[in-house]
């Protein structure tokens, strides 16, 4: 697939296209980069074609007032980090950056990854932080995970009470005590001139975001950004070798019932983005894996190209309910003890925001 091949060729895994791609072809790899928010970093595969292999001159430039943009907003977003974790400091909560900024400093050029929202992770308690953000934003939406904090006109902020979570309650509580372990040494890292934030350790990054993308694919979907971040993750930390992380953090994915999945993802990394064995977590499903690329590659950036989803914002608490233990179903046959809590989870959620007067 040409996609993939751009893909490979902009992360230094492939030289060249196998051929050259006509007009139409290259109009599809580009719509599919915009779907899959991957416009700027695979610019630099576009950079390193050959004169007689790139696309059309106006897509060329189409494409480089895209990253162009990329660029601007990560030096937007670079600022607002690392100001809402100094905001947050100030009010005398320790905190972290989930993904993100953070993830860019991974890549091999950060303002080329598209960026998102602001995640950040606070210690401290979810009722005191809660009410301080609605004393401010009375109408803000709060649930057990995280909640909205609308300070920056451009830019999204969501405040994380837990950093990830599993509709198993009984795997879901070895996940926040391990997450809570963790918190006690967060990695600290310098953003581009604006200084420094603190990130998750590497051990606690490879377990959260693996959870994060098994969390996506049950109720958005999830997006080829979100596998390339996990792929510098893996090229970066997992090495060969007996004291690797790799040997830190397998039980705990295994513990956490998550095995299964990180299979099918290494298997997609391998095919996709040709991440060399050394630095898999584990061995490859090539059957798991199929069916997560297919998901992957149907739903777009956080299933915002996926025809099969429904405006979730616009529905009502039922309909969300009902809605989201249907389109968990599709996986039965993949993750099966996921998907019989997902229904328990969401009432036990809802009876919580009940009880705390959140609704």
């Amino acid at each position: 697939m040409l996609f993939f091949e751009l893909i490979r060729i902009a992360i230094g895994r492939q030289q060249s296209l196998s051929h050259t791609p006509s007009k139409e072809e290259w109009h599809d790899i580009y719509e599919m980069a915009k779907e899959q928010t991957l416009l700027g970093v695979m610019y630099e595969g576009l950079c390193r074609l050959t004169a007689e292999q790139k696309p059309p001159h106006q897509m060329i430039v189409d494409w480089l007032a895209s990253v162009q943009k990329i660029i601007s907003d990560n030096k937007r977003l670079n600022h607002d980090t690392a100001w809402v974790s100094r905001k947050w400091e100030t009010l005398g909560y320790r905190n972290v950056i989930l993904k993100g900024q953070g993830n860019a400093l991974l890549y091999p050029d950060p303002l080329l990854r598209m960026p998102g929202d602001i995640d950040i992770w606070l210690d401290g308690d979810r009722k005191k932080i809660a009410n301080y953000i609605r004393s401010r934003f009375p109408k803000l939406e709060v649930t057990r995970i995280e909640m909205e904090f609308p300070v920056r006109k451009d830019t999204a902020i969501e405040v994380h009470f837990l950093p990830s979570f599993l509709y198993d309650p009984f795997k879901d509580r070895r996940m926040q005590r391990y997450f809570r372990e963790q918190l006690r040494d967060p990695k600290q890292v310098e953003l581009p001139d604006e200084g420094t934030i603190c990130i998750p350790n590497d051990e606690m990054n490879l377990v959260f975001q693996l959870s994060h993308i098994y969390r996506h694919l049950f109720y958005e979907g999830i997006g080829l950004r979100q596998l390339l971040d996990y792929y510098y993750l893996c090229t970066k930390l997992v090495t060969p070798g007996p004291d690797s992380l790799r040997q830190k953090v397998l039980p705990v994915i295994r513990d956490l019932g998550l095995l299964d999945f990180c299979k099918a993802l290494m298997w997609v990394l391998g095919e996709v983005f040709a991440l060399p064995e050394e630095h898999m977590l584990t061995e490859r499903n090539e059957r798991r894996g199929r069916f997560l690329l297919s998901e992957v590659m149907r739903a777009g950036n956080f299933g915002h190209a996926d025809d099969r989803v429904g405006n979730w914002e616009k529905m009502s608490r039922w309909k969300r309910l009902t809605w989201g233990t249907r389109w968990s179903w599709r996986l039965i046959g993949q993750y099966p003890r996921e998907v019989l809590w997902h229904p328990v989870y969401r009432i036990s959620q809802y009876l919580w925001r009940l009880s705390n007067g959140y609704l």
